[in-house]
């Protein structure tokens, strides 16, 4: 009876201590801001930047990822009266009005990766915004920069120094003005690393090349605090496609009608992969963008994630598309 007691009782311990070290662990994971703990999913929401929300692109990430519950700051020229601005904010005003309400939120904040002073302000404004058991962000994705196709002996070198200005320096800059919300919570800088290397883009490949070696010696500088920086191969997307503006066109010739305005620039599996980039525990250094399939290589944007309704004018006959229209209030 004495050894059947002692059987009952070691059984109990253990599950007290299981108990415990279970709390214990989720503990931790919530002080560290929602680490991801099977590959898949996170284990708590928190707030990532996307660092320019003028383009197409940008606000096609910055949507994906309120839409999985993420609190996102959504980097602008202008935050208040730009097209982008009002385009995300009638699109989080129609989704709360929905049967399925976005779980997460996009907070629009000046950005401009070429200006340390409105960085250092971002940095600033972003710490505000953080809820009092957040200590900083979990992600950091870099979508400003610019192209300019032509040949080298007919281009300006005016627009030569843009590219590295944007492409180059402000990826540095933006490295250094959010590391500090970054290490907290061994977070990520995920950048737009190798590019397209067609006619024409001899400097946009040399500033994207430069990007990659960036990114490789962040990686050991960085290394030491746990924070990962992870680059995009983009490959296979269109250049232009990368910094392009939401584009208008009409729906109807009907006169009254409101403008729609895309912003599908990634594929679904695009999409997917920028999410491993930012869930995966232990990332890989580069993901590639493109999907394994000549017909998503040629020719963007394919699949629609999103679309946006706005007031205005356009001409431009969209592609079909699948998804449902957003509309903007």
């Amino acid at each position: 009876m004495e050894a059947q007691t002692a059987l009952v009782l070691t059984i109990q311990l253990i599950a007290l201590f299981s108990i415990a070290g279970a709390l214990l662990l989720y503990l931790l994971c919530k002080v560290r801001g929602g680490t991801r703990n099977d590959g898949h999913g996170p284990a708590q929401m928190g707030s990532i930047l996307v660092t320019c929300a003028d383009t197409a692109l940008g606000l096609q990430i910055c949507t994906f990822f309120a839409s999985k519950g993420h609190r996102v700051f959504a980097g602008m020229k202008d935050p208040v009266e730009s097209l982008p601005a009002k385009l995300l904010k009638g699109w989080m005003k129609m989704r709360e009005n929905s049967d399925t309400p976005v779980p997460g939120s996009v907070v629009p904040l000046r950005i401009d990766v070429t200006r340390e002073d409105i960085l250092r302000e971002a940095a600033e404004a972003m710490g505000i915004h953080l809820n009092a058991g957040e200590r900083g962000i979990l992600a950091v994705i870099n979508t400003a920069g610019s192209v300019y196709r032509g040949r080298i002996d007919s281009q300006d070198s005016l627009q030569w120094e843009n590219m590295f200005k944007n492409n180059v320096m402000g990826c540095l800059r933006t490295a250094r003005a959010f590391i500090g919300l970054l290490r907290p919570t061994r977070g990520r800088l995920i950048l737009l690393g190798s590019g397209n290397e067609d006619d024409g883009l001899t400097v946009f490949t040399a500033t994207r090349n430069a990007v990659q070696g960036c990114a490789d010696a962040l990686r050991k500088e960085l290394k030491p605090y746990g924070v990962s920086v992870v680059t995009l191969d983009s490959r296979g997307v269109p250049a232009e496609a990368l910094f392009k503006a939401p584009i208008p066109y009409t729906i109807s010739d009907e006169e009254g009608v409101p403008t729609q305005y895309s912003a599908d620039v990634l594929t679904s599996s695009a999409l997917g992969v920028i999410e491993r980039a930012m869930y995966d525990t232990r990332p890989s250094e580069s993901y590639c963008l493109s999907v394994p399939n000549a017909k998503f290589q040629v020719k963007l944007p394919c699949r629609s994630s999103f679309k946006i309704t706005g007031s205005g004018s356009g001409s431009s006959t969209p592609p079909k598309q699948e998804s449902k229209p957003i509309q903007n209030v």
